[in-house]
């Protein structure tokens, strides 16, 4: 069983140097994989068709072969069913240049899902993969238990997928939603898939929301017996942090990457409160709780004494962020943090903390933009 990361977020792709230092980290993992579907690489996607410039495909070749198994894929976006040939040259060429195992990507299609779209992509997957003797992955356009409500024809797509797909090949899936709480239900999708499910796991990407990111902790989310890819951040460190907490995951020791600096105070500060989309860390919600007693009246001179304890050393760690690589993406994060700690104890220092904070945050100058407070239903 696989366990690593898929680079298969919307947004700007990994460097070189980032992919390596990756490959990298998980390299200790017990069958480690690192699967590449960033859906913004054009050559990946909208331009799948066309070969990918020598540059670039040998920086893709070069992450082939190594001691993390490396899966090549491409999103056929728009396909016609006589363009198999295009994805075949692709797709081969990658084996023959060393890579671990082979996918096609048939998510978010702008098409319906009925079972005729099922037919036309595994026909298309068939003869692009035939003769091939890599590990095959798909990604069928029903993908997660949110999709079958979503659209009235999902249940009879995923009855021709299950029913065509050849024996041996696995189908990718996200759990109950596209990003889910909780990895549940995965004997339903075995059923539904006609087959062991591989594991997609949304729940620390960003790519879906405005200016967030998560640092949750995976233990426990996936049984053992399920292939499972994380798909990180677009934040290069987060994704970095990502693959710390799959190895912690996967029962190795925790051992802080370098690429990260230590700066051990500004990260757990950053962990607690960008936890996961629904909730902060455990320790990060006992202290947003003191701090809302405090903004309304109790407890303000222990809250006090715990934002002067901690504002240096996440001050300190706004300053630092840019020396480590891909540090700039993360400091409009770091630095929202620091400054609602500042503004919340400015506000605590008044004879109106509630008062002082709804004018530093809204009154004052409105914290969110228009745009934002309307996607957020602020309106």
């Amino acid at each position: 069983m696989y366990k690593g990361i898929v680079e298969g977020y919307y947004g700007k792709p990994f460097t070189v140097q980032q992919r390596e230092i990756l490959l990298e980290e998980l390299s200790p993992l017990k069958n480690p994989a690192y699967f590449y579907a960033p859906k913004d690489d054009p050559w990946h996607r909208l331009l799948w068709r066309e070969p990918y410039p020598d540059k670039e495909w040998l920086s893709l070749r070069n992450c082939m072969g190594g001691a993390t198994a490396f899966f090549f894929s491409i999103s056929p976006w728009k396909f016609q069913d006589t363009q198999w040939k295009d994805a075949r040259t692709k797709l081969l060429l990658a084996e023959d240049s060393g890579a671990s195992g082979l996918s096609i990507l048939f998510d978010d299609v702008p098409d319906r899902s009925a079972g005729r779209l099922a037919e036309r992509q595994l026909n298309f997957a068939m003869r692009a993969f035939e003769g091939t003797d890599l590990p095959v992955i798909l990604c069928p356009s029903v993908y997660c238990g949110e999709l079958l409500e979503r659209f009235a024809e999902a249940e009879e797509y995923l009855r021709v997928w299950r029913e065509m797909i050849p024996a041996g090949w696995n189908s990718f899936w996200t759990g109950p939603a596209v990003v889910s709480e909780k990895m549940s239900d995965l004997r339903l999708a075995e059923e539904l898939l006609g087959g062991k499910p591989v594991i997609w796991d949304n729940v620390l990407a960003t790519d879906y929301c405005i200016r967030r990111v998560y640092f949750a902790g995976l233990c426990g989310r996936v049984p053992e017996s399920y292939s499972w890819f994380i798909n990180p951040s677009e934040i290069f460190p987060a994704a970095l942090h990502g693959v710390m907490e799959l190895k912690a995951a996967a029962g190795l020791e925790r051992k802080w990457p370098d690429a990260l600096g230590n700066y051990s105070r500004g990260w757990e500060l950053l962990q607690e409160f960008h936890y996961l989309p629904w909730r902060a860390g455990e320790t990060g919600g006992e202290i947003l709780a003191r701090l809302s007693g405090a903004i309304n009246g109790a407890g303000v001179d222990d809250a006090l004494a715990w934002l002067n304890s901690v504002l240096p050393d996440m001050t300190e760690f706004v300053e630092l962020i840019p020396l480590i690589e891909g540090g700039w993406e993360l400091l409009p994060a770091a630095r929202d943090l620091c400054r609602s700690l500042s503004t919340i104890k400015r506000a605590l220092e008044t004879d109106d903390p509630a008062g002082s904070l709804h004018y530093f945050m809204h009154t004052r100058l409105p914290y969110e933009n228009p745009v934002a407070a309307l996607a957020a239903g602020k309106h």
